[in-house]
């Protein structure tokens, strides 16, 4: 067996492993290989000379606590129809595990279609979703601005003229998030190009010239889906849902996504009228604890943690605070004296702030040592939110 990055003329393999194995349609999957595949990024397992099992790492940036990461998006994980059930993968999923760490990356991500899989890896969930489902007869109070203003639709053709401003709405809306990813022309651009692609539309809205709300929507049948919604403000976000009410004639639902704890159910009239889902969306994988250790600042607390990681076992062992910064020693979990064990995968709830420390002790999901560990860890680690919302 041998694991490798993919050639050029191996195109055609990749996209026939995405056809065999999601349920993208031809549009979707054509913008994916026309638009982001690159075979630098698509790492295959061959045996006997045949590629049986294959994924792709494309390249992201991430804001993590304040500070721009380099990571990667796991998409497209699958093997050969005929070959599954063989271990492929898992040879194939702990090889780029161990290759993003030497490359110095101090974590990776996916969107799992079965969290299971990716839990004997290590990943853990991250980022939640929030998805409201109302009828838009809710929008018949959400009122159009009272002067200035104008919504333009973007398009194909002029979609670079707004680059900037979608940015910058965006990074306001981010500014209140621990962990999201960084969005520039290129990206934003990308973002576009993929609405477009799904046949979706995308308004601005200027007030005073100024930019103040975009949204992004799909009109289906009866149905309304708007995929990212971001405002400056609270009353411009209602103003860019009145849009929305405009098509009233045709579509009596929506749904739109939003990020985690956004509360929108009372910019409504009755909140019982309108269905919120909140799903999990995103999992990260924790390579490197000693660089995150050092992006939290933990180098500032006296505190010891025992780190266990079944996959990439060099990371098993004591982290702990010495000569001013965070070391680690690989020693055995008997001989260790820490305040904190913890699996790796559950790092990720802890790092993140995904769950309290008391929602992760009621959880089984730490041991401590004591309840003046317990107090300390509440004054480090708190709840916090982030705003993951990637499909390829």
């Amino acid at each position: 067996m041998k694991i490798r990055y993919a050639k050029k003329s191996e195109k055609e393999i990749a996209i026939k492993f995405w056809k065999d194995s999601f349920k993208d349609s031809e549009e979707q999957i054509k913008f994916y290989f026309d638009n982001i595949y690159n075979e630098k990024n698509y790492l295959v397992l061959e045996d006997n000379s045949k590629i049986v099992s294959s994924l792709h790492e494309n390249d992201y940036i991430f804001n993590f606590n304040n500070e721009s990461v380099k990571s990667k998006y796991i998409v497209g994980v699958s093997s050969d129809i005929a070959m599954r059930n063989k271990g492929y993968m898992s040879k194939l999923l702990t090889s780029m595990l161990e290759n993003s760490k030497k490359k110095s990356m101090p974590f990776v991500f996916l969107t799992p279609i079965n969290p299971k899989i990716y839990r004997k890896f290590g990943f853990e969930y991250f980022s939640n979703i929030e998805y409201y489902n109302f009828s838009i007869e809710e929008l018949a109070n959400f009122k159009l601005p009272d002067n200035d203003y104008s919504y333009i639709e973007i398009n194909e053709e002029n979609k670079k003229l707004y680059l900037k401003d979608l940015i910058k709405v965006y990074n306001s809306n981010m500014e209140d998030k621990f962990c999201y990813l960084e969005r520039d022309d290129f990206y934003f651009d990308k973002i576009l190009k993929e609405a477009i692609s799904d046949e979706m539309k995308i308004f601005i809205l200027y007030k005073n010239k100024v930019a103040s709300a975009y949204i992004i929507f799909g009109l289906y049948e009866e149905n309304i889906e708007i995929r990212e919604c971001m405002a400056l403000d609270g009353i411009s976000y209602k103003e860019i849902l009145a849009l929305i009410y405009g098509y009233r004639d045709y579509y009596k639902n929506v749904s739109l996504a939003s990020s985690n704890n956004s509360n929108l159910e009372f910019f409504f009239e009755n909140q019982l009228s309108i269905e919120k889902i909140v799903k999990p969306f995103m999992m990260m994988r924790i390579l490197n604890p000693l660089a995150i250790f050092k992006n939290l600042k933990l180098e500032n607390h006296n505190i010891y943690i025992y780190i266990e990681d079944k996959i990439l076992k060099e990371n098993t062992g004591l982290y702990y605070f010495l000569n001013k910064k965070f070391t680690f020693y690989a020693l055995p979990v008997e001989k260790s004296i820490y305040h904190l064990r913890i699996d790796i995968a559950d790092l990720v709830f802890l790092i993140t702030g995904y769950f309290s420390i008391d929602d992760l002790v009621k959880m089984g999901k730490i041991d401590i040592s004591n309840k003046e560990t317990l107090r300390k860890l509440k004054r480090i680690f708190s709840k916090k939110n982030s705003y993951l919302y990637e499909f390829i």
